[in-house]
Parts: C-alpha cells; structure tokens; sequence
C-alpha cells in the first residue's frame, strides 16, 4: 500500500467514513493528486473508476493501483476533457457512481488549442469540465442515490478577473479558467438544490507537481524548501469533505498559509466566485453552440 503511514493514521482519525459499495470516478486520475485521491478513494473502500485522455497511462495507474490495493476495485475508461466529442461519448455511456471527482486540468504554453478550436487552458479546464457537468447531470439526477460532484479549483481564482472580451487571452488563463469554474459551480448549486445531487470544490493549495512549477514559477522553487502540500496531502481534501457534513457549495482545501498548504479543512468561498454566474453561463452556452455550427454558418456570421 502506498499510503504513507501518516497518512493513514490522519485518515483514521479525521476521515471516519466507509465508501465500501460506493463508486468514485476521478478524471485525470492517472497521475499527480488524481492518482492520489484514488489512492485515498480506495483506502475507503470505494471502487475506483479512473477516466483519462491516455488510455495506455491509465492502465498503468490502474495496475498500480490494484497492486497496492489487491481487493479494491479499478477501472478505467477514456475521457479527453478538449475533445467534446470525447466529452459526449463518455457521457452517454457513464457508469453508475456515488462520487464524480472532476480533477483533471492542464496548464500549456500559447498556441495549443483544442480539438474543438478553443485555447487549450479555457478550453479543457473551464468548457470542457462545463460541457462534461452539463451531460453527465440529466443521468446524474435521475440515478436513484445521492451523488456527490466535486470539481477541483485552484487558490489562485482568488486573484483572477473575466473579461469576456478578453476571454481567451493567454495572459492569466488559468487563473480565469479556475474562477470561471468556481462561477460555474456556483451556479450547479443553484440548479441542484433540493435533489439528489450534491454539489462542492476542492483546491490542492501549493502542491509539488508540474503544473506548480509553471503557475508559481520562483515561488515553486522556493516550495521545495518549505512545508508545501505533497501530492498525497492534497488529495486528502475529497475524503475529508465526504466524511463530513457541509453546506453545498464549500470549498475544501489546505488549512495554512492562506491555503498554500496542509491538511484540509473547510475554506471560505470568495464572493467573487458566485458573482456573474448567469452571465457566464450565457456566454459559455454561446460559445459552445458557435464551435458546433458548421464553419459555413460561423464564417457568415461574422461576415454580417
């Protein structure tokens, strides 16, 4: 088992649930606190569904995984969040689950793009977790059994603006597509209040992973000398929010230093995070009906 020692003995102490019968499904949950919270996941008890872009890095997750955790369940299905046509196949043959971890984001370098046209960053982080929420829901709230939904933000949304005329600029990106996220889930809370479906956020703080060393540039340097979250603390933040009870819409996350790092508790939510949800949503529909016309319908669009 991979769990640290003290790991474990943390859980034991603040994380008494048992997910035994439950299934989690985790997206990017092939690597970094995906494959961690998996870990965490199947320590519980619950059965582990790992949905990822890399169908052959997936399968080695899941033989890691079943290494480590000989009786626990684990599977894998594919799940490109910059592909809606990836997006929609998976929703359409989503497996039943208790827990819908919405991990898996990217941080890049300017030019990539989406498979459909948008800026990687936006594209897959914001649009692509949007379009796979707003599939996967209808399923979702017809299941018959709670289910808890939890997508995966960043501090950083705390410093991050929209400016929808800038949308998509490279500069900040990331920040935006966190906060976009946030409004986002905001705005779930609103539409599943009252059913069976729950809704929250998590945010690892300032982990060790490669996406930090790009995002924090000297101040990663500077976290490898200092008690910043490891991966595996970070992914402690979905088990600790599953073992207790909070009002929909919270945040989880790293405990110290502003939620740089730690272990997990409840964190304030920033009023800016639950402003100008319907007009995100507005635009974010917007713009995912303009990438489905047809270019000929687009062009003369533009062209009037």
């Amino acid at each position: 088992m991979s769990l640290s020692n003290r790991t474990i003995r943390w859980m034991q102490k603040h994380c008494d649930v048992s997910l035994a019968g439950k299934t989690v499904l985790i997206t990017g949950g092939n690597s970094g606190v995906g494959f961690k919270t998996a870990e965490t996941m199947l320590h519980l008890g619950a059965a582990v569904i790992l949905a990822c872009r890399d169908p052959a890095r997936a399968a080695q997750a899941a033989a890691r995984l079943t290494q480590d955790f000989p009786g626990g369940s684990v599977r894998t299905v594919p799940l490109d969040l910059a592909d809606f046509a990836s997006i929609d196949a998976f929703a359409a043959n989503l497996p039943d689950v208790d827990v819908l971890i919405n991990n898996a984001g990217v941080f890049h370098r300017p030019g990539q793009k989406t498979r459909d046209g948008f800026p990687l960053v936006m594209g897959t982080n914001y649009l692509g977790v949007y379009r796979l929420c707003e599939a996967v829901l209808p399923r979702l709230l017809a299941c018959g059994h709670d289910v808890t939904l939890i997508n995966t933000v960043s501090l950083v949304y705390k410093v991050a603006r929209v400016d929808y005329a800038r949308f998509y600029r490279d500069d900040g990106s990331y920040a935006r597509s966190k906060l976009c996220l946030a409004r986002y889930t905001a705005a779930l809370v609103q539409r599943c209040a009252g059913t069976n479906v729950h809704v929250y956020m998590t945010h690892p703080g300032i982990t060790i992973t490669g996406i930090a060393s790009h995002l924090f540039g000297r101040i990663y340097k500077i976290a490898c000398w200092m008690p910043f979250n490891s991966t595996e603390k970070s992914s402690l933040s979905a088990a600790w929010l599953l073992a207790h009870p909070l009002p929909e819409g919270s945040i989880v996350g790293p405990n110290k230093l502003f939620g740089g790092w730690g272990y997990p508790r409840r964190n304030r939510v920033l009023r800016r995070a639950r402003q100008g949800t319907a007009e995100l949503v507005s635009f974010t529909e917007a713009e995912i009906r303009r990438a489905a016309a047809p270019a000929s319908a687009v062009q003369k669009g533009r062209s009037a």
